[in-house]
């Protein structure tokens, strides 16, 4: 079949300013980091985005190690508008949440463990052990994930998944098969509105790529 041409048929391509696709693509799992939601967000004044944790001794970071299975989803409750005389006419969207679904194969430390379990009490006793018991969970407890993934190691380009008020939902699994590695399925990490922000209220997805992104 012959290439289309000519001013007949006007441009192939779209007309007037576009954003072209890039041939950049991801593979692979985020690192996954996490702190209680009271110590606060970084905040860039600048757009209004909130994003990035900083540790400190009372509020540090734990990061979740040989996670798989990762999954992130954006509920919503969708109704649609219905005239008898024209049918639907629009649709309503109410954003419910946000939610990472992963599965997770490193256990240690028991302190990091304790956290996505929803575990109580967490000791360290005089003999070299530690340990945390299974009480009633604490709804109270959120916490703010900080979720990056380096697509250029060489020059640190990134893209990152900011969850500003989360909590650790649902019931985990740990499976502890014959001659394989013991693994958490169902850990679910749930985002919920945060009212503290505005307009980022749920998440932030940011990129850092100096080649490409230009700076306003």
């Amino acid at each position: 079949m012959a290439l289309v041409t000519g001013s007949a048929y006007g441009l192939v391509t779209a007309s007037g300013t576009y954003y072209g696709c890039e041939d950049v693509y991801l593979d692979g799992a985020p690192n996954i980091y996490f702190q209680d939601y009271d110590a606060g967000p970084m905040f860039n004044p600048i757009d209004g985005i909130y994003w990035q944790l900083s540790g400190t001794p009372t509020y540090p970071i734990y990061e979740l190690c040989c996670i798989t299975d990762v999954s992130f989803a954006d509920n919503r409750v969708v109704n649609d508008v219905l005239c008898d005389n024209k049918g639907v006419v629009a649709t309503v969207q109410q954003r419910q949440y946000m939610e990472f679904d992963f599965a997770l194969q490193s256990f240690f430390p028991l302190n990091v463990l304790n956290k996505i379990l929803n575990g109580g009490t967490f000791l360290t006793g005089t003999a070299p052990v530690d340990a945390f018991s299974f009480e009633a969970i604490d709804n109270t407890q959120y916490w703010a994930l900080w979720c990056p993934k380096v697509y250029n190691s060489q020059v640190g380009d990134y893209v990152g998944l900011q969850l500003h008020k989360a909590q650790f939902v649902e019931s985990p699994t740990i499976n502890m098969p014959f001659g394989t590695a013991w693994d958490i399925t169902g850990l679910k990490v749930r985002a919920f509105i945060d009212t503290s922000k505005t307009p980022d209220q749920f998440a932030t997805i940011i990129r850092s790529d100096l080649s490409v992104v230009a700076v306003a």
